[in-house]
């Protein structure tokens, strides 16, 4: 029986930090990320020549990479720390910035986490630090931002670790000066592995935008109907085929070849895209099991080992024709990517090590019988995850790679390398559009401010479109061009959704914006003044009064026929720069009129194999709608003496994806109805995930 190929892909990526036309990134992430996990990443890997390997390189990371090792490029804070003093605006941005790192790093550090201790002081008056404590701050930011291994070896960054404070300008330059050393050495060791064959390393579209909503914002509304989008919606094709011709570009004269892969930003396909890929020479793409599930119309069910229902259509390549030939696309393994970057980090890191390979060698025995060898691709990002495990994820991976190279049942190999061995045999008549994210586009399209941002963006671009008609200068041509690409890039509108925010949405925003009015001054134009206003916050004002509306429940995908006056309630943000694959609750709308409670929930995952709940709070006591699995009715109870009183049946209709219920409000004790009246509820699938979260959401009744 063959070994198990197994293709992990780590995925590197950094938004561009530059401000435009300018040699200063407003953020330090890419420079911080370099010295953490960058290097160190391929550094653990080349320790196990026999596990192959396959990192993404986003183009604008490896240009920012180099222009930071080149000297070209620095960040805001390397700009602070040689100033003699700090404004304050300076002491706000360093309170804010140099403490974004897991305060359980922090504390690792004593002199460091004095600062922590003292930091609330310093907020209320920024004068509380002197300027020497603002220097050591940033300083101690660097230090513990340091992959620890190095920290622990490097002898100049052992001995600043252990002064501990009052860092002098001879201190300063010589951190500077390794630091720009350590990036330095990350794309020469990511070649000499290329080169090799330990590694593979594939491209992303340049500034990381989402392909299929450059082609054609309404390609947003495939996986989610009746999704909000500007009118006419974002719809230039050309910048996506140019994204990925720039990426092909720069990719192969950095690395010295061609790419074979490309990693789609965020997963994010269509049909659309595969020709474009295909006519830059790109012979294969990755995305997520979800969009494999849809595309065979087969939901992936795992039992209670997490194993697949249907190993054999997972875990093998697929052929996809277009008309500038074939490509072979992977699907990852959600569960087993998402273990990784969010469920290992709450383990030891042997045990965790042990997991995977248990898991893996499942899959290897479910394959038994096959004389091809199975292909498990795990994908996810390589730089985000590490600083919630013990020593930057270092047991881990040092664990995890050992025993892949000694199990004689698996083999970590690149997957070109089993490409070429094993060519797909497998035919995807139709791919499926989506993201690793839910299987949709909703991270990137849909809220208000989404909407907002893709109308400036559409509207530059075609003052873009009308202004090359005039056949400027080519030079200028392009720089608008780059300015418009980068605007392009998903990082923006990733923080622009309800589902993710950080401590620096504001600087996001900035720079989304700085784009765009240097595109417009660029071409010659004066910026309208509302595409310069800022979008962040805008979308969030006090809700309306609640209005009375009568949905008739036909389970149409589309929402907006009957669902448009309801109340929407969707999973809540995440803090950081990663989101899991996605939970399987994707929305629910409420509502009422004058006799009944509206409720809709739509799912991710087909609804019959889900148990449904919703948990009603009224004044007149607990009540529970309840649709179970594979059931097509749903019922009311009411808890009395902590039991389930049924109060029979109730009106619903059941999608494929959704339920939509009737409850009668005589039913749940809310009548009549006053001006305060409301329902407090939460939803549970599988009496596991939660909307929200915590807490209960208040629904005042119209």
């Amino acid at each position: 029986m063959p070994p198990l190929h197994v293709a992990i892909v780590w995925h590197m990526h950094q938004p561009d930090y530059r401000q435009p036309g300018q040699e200063e990134a407003l953020l330090p992430w890419v420079r911080l990320h370099a010295l953490k996990d960058y290097l160190h990443m391929a550094e653990v890997a080349a320790a196990y020549p026999q596990v192959h390997v396959t990192f993404t390189l986003v183009p604008s990371l490896a240009e920012q990479l180099q222009a930071y090792a080149n000297g070209q490029l620095q960040d805001r804070l390397q700009r602070l720390i040689q100033q003699p003093y700090f404004s304050p605006d300076d002491k706000r941005y360093l309170l804010n910035v140099a403490f974004s790192i897991q305060w359980h790093i922090i504390r690792r550090h004593p002199p460091y986490a004095a600062l922590l201790d003292r930091r609330p002081l310093a907020l209320l008056n920024p004068d509380y630090f002197s300027e020497q404590t603002y220097r050591d701050l940033i300083v101690w930011f660097n230090l513990a931002w340091t992959d620890p291994t190095l920290l622990a070896q490097d002898p100049l960054l052992q001995r600043l670790a252990q002064q501990g404070k009052d860092f002098d300008d001879a201190s300063i330059a010589a951190l500077n000066a390794r630091q720009l050393q350590i990036i330095g050495q990350v794309l020469p060791t990511y070649r000499r592995m290329q080169a090799q064959g330990q590694m593979e390393i594939i491209t992303v579209p340049f500034f990381h935008p989402i392909l299929p909503l450059l082609v054609d914002g309404e390609i947003g509304r495939r996986p989610s109907a009746g999704l909000l989008l500007p009118t006419p919606p974002f719809r230039f094709p050309a910048d996506a085929a140019g994204q990925i011709a720039d990426a092909v570009t720069l990719h192969t004269g950095l690395m010295g070849l061609p790419p074979a892969g490309m990693w789609p930003s965020e997963g994010a396909v269509s049909p659309e895209i595969l020709p474009l890929a295909a006519a830059h020479g790109l012979r294969w793409l990755a995305s997520d099991e979800a969009i494999l599930g849809r595309s065979l119309d087969h939901f992936f069910r795992r039992d209670a080992s997490d194993s697949v229902d249907r190993p054999d259509l997972l875990y093998r390549p697929y052929r996809l024709a277009t008309p500038q030939g074939d490509l072979a696309m992977v699907f990852r393994d959600h569960n087993l990517s998402d273990r990784i970057g969010f469920t290992y980090q709450h383990l030891g890191g042997e045990q965790a090590a042990e997991d995977m390979i248990v898991r893996l060698k499942r899959i290897h025995h479910q394959l038994r019988g096959q004389s091809t060898p199975g292909l498990v691709s795990i994908i996810l990002d390589g730089e985000n995850a590490w600083e919630h495990y013990e020593h930057n994820g270092d047991t881990f991976l040092h664990a995890l790679y050992r025993r892949l190279q000694e199990d004689p049942d698996l083999q970590a190999m690149t997957i070109s390398e089993h490409l070429a061995a094993h060519p797909p045999t497998a035919h995807l008549p139709e791919l499926a559009s989506g993201s690793w994210i839910r299987g949709d586009f909703t991270t990137w399209i849909g809220d208000a401010e989404h909407t907002a941002a893709w109308q400036r963006l559409r509207d530059l671009r075609q003052a873009y479109e009308e202004w090359l008609a005039q056949a400027p200068p080519p030079a200028q041509a392009a720089a608008v061009r780059r300015y418009i690409f980068a605007a392009e890039g998903s990082d923006w509108f990733w923080w622009y959704s309800h589902r993710n925010s950080s401590d620096q949405d504001a600087l996001f925003d900035q720079l989304f914006l700085d784009y765009l009015a240097a595109a417009y001054q660029a071409m010659g134009q004066t910026p309208p003044v509302a595409a310069l206003a800022p979008i962040q916050g805008s979308a969030r004002r006090p809700a309306a009064p609640p209005r009375p509306f009568s949905p008739r429940l036909n389970a149409d995908p589309d929402p907006a026929a009957q669902w448009a006056q309801a109340r929407v309630l969707r999973p809540a943000a995440s803090v950081g720069a990663m989101q899991q694959a996605g939970g399987v609750l994707s929305a629910a709308r409420l509502g009422n009129d004058s006799a009944y409670f509206y409720l809709r929930i739509e799912l991710t995952e087909p609804l019959l194999a889900h148990d449904v709940e919703a948990h009603l709070h009224t004044p007149a006591g607990l009540f529970l709608l309840s649709l179970g699995r594979g059931h097509s009715t749903a019922y009311l109870y009411r808890q009395l003496d902590g039991v389930h009183a049924s109060q029979g049946a109730i009106a619903c209709t059941l999608g494929e994806r959704l339920v939509e219920v009737a409850a009668p409000l005589a039913r749940l004790g809310v009548l009549p109805l006053t001006a305060s009246s409301a329902i407090d509820l939460y939803i549970t699938v599988d009496g596991a995930e939660r909307l929200p979260a915590a807490g209960l959401a208040t629904v005042a009744l119209a």
